[in-house]
């Protein structure tokens, strides 16, 4: 779920904003599910990783240390991969000799099929299946042949839509560990506030409720400018949740350096909003929903302990 709007790109639909233009993974994908694209100067051809190893590295980033060397993986491949030097991997296939001119393919390099193999026509013979090869020359003379896989160039788009060249898998990883920290943070004061801003309206609304209850407030017969008046003499706040969905409002206009005059304006004439609190029906004035309402609170501020412990 995206809970924070700022300093994403926003898409537009017939004048509709959609969705971002990109969003964040918890690992980066790209590493995970590799990628391939041609390109003069810029092609790209990025082998799998074992998730488990990019969570691992993610891990050990957290801890201030240094990511370890990946080595390309494929789930279930039966071959061997070797690397050969920066950025550069050998992906070799596996081969069983079953006599002197027939050989066995049993697992094909990553990223290949039996047309390249068959191509070979100096050396096979004839096509049996899918995997079985007769040769003319015996299979030593075939297997002097690479049969191998080699990916080298690592070109991918970064966060501000640009191509950048990377020199090794442990610089997308520290990029991509550095962006998603940078969002994490933004993520989090998000979510602080509004569980902040939630707590504080139910607070509130239970105060009013039982000091209500209890006769210490009297709404009767009074002007709402008298009721707005008193309410901020005892401390009242105005709506919490909407004071702060304003402030994030505010905040986006100013990333997005557009902000109109009519919401600069909007800000100052418009006084405390007190209808969260003089807007709940009669049903509210119960021992019921003061204990609800206090429930409702305690409830989003353990939620706030159990996610940032640190901030209280």
């Amino acid at each position: 779920m995206l809970t924070h709007e700022m300093q994403f790109w926003f898409l537009y639909d017939d004048n509709q904003k959609v969705e971002p233009e990109w969003y964040i993974p918890i690992i980066p994908m790209v590493l995970v599910n590799g990628a391939e694209g041609i390109g003069t100067g810029w092609a790209c051809k990025i082998p799998n990783y074992d998730p488990r190893e990019i969570v691992n590295n993610i891990n050990r980033m957290l801890n201030h240390q240094d990511p370890l060397p990946l080595l390309p993986s494929y789930k279930n491949f039966k071959g061997v991969i070797h690397e050969l030097g920066q950025n550069q991997y050998l992906v070799s296939g596996e081969v069983s000799v079953i006599d002197r001119n027939t050989i066995e393919i049993t697992e094909l390099p990553v990223r290949t099929w039996t047309q390249s193999i068959v191509k070979c026509e100096s050396y096979i013979q004839d096509f049996v299946s899918s995997v079985v090869l007769l040769l003319k020359y015996g299979w030593v003379s075939f297997l002097m042949t690479p049969f191998l896989n080699i990916c080298d160039p690592q070109v991918l788009f970064d966060h501000m839509g640009c191509l950048k060249r990377y020199d090794s898998v442990q610089d997308i990883l520290r990029e991509f560990f550095e962006l998603r920290l940078h969002y994490y943070k933004l993520r989090k004061d998000w979510l602080v506030g509004s569980l902040g801003a939630e707590a504080a309206k139910l607070s509130n609304q239970a105060r009013f409720v039982l000091e209500k209850i209890e006769g210490k407030i009297s709404i009767e017969n009074k002007s709402k400018r008298d009721l707005i008046r008193m309410l901020v003499q005892k401390g009242y706040e105005s709506d919490p949740v909407a004071a702060w969905a304003k402030a994030q409002e505010k905040a986006q206009e100013e990333d997005d350096g557009n902000e109109s005059d009519s919401s600069l304006g909007s800000g100052s004439s418009s006084g405390p909003n007190f209808n969260y609190i003089l807007n709940m029906p009669l049903w509210c004035l119960t021992k019921e929903k003061v204990e609800d309402l206090l429930k409702q609170r305690d409830q989003k501020v353990f939620n706030l302990i159990i996610l940032f412990p640190s901030i209280l």
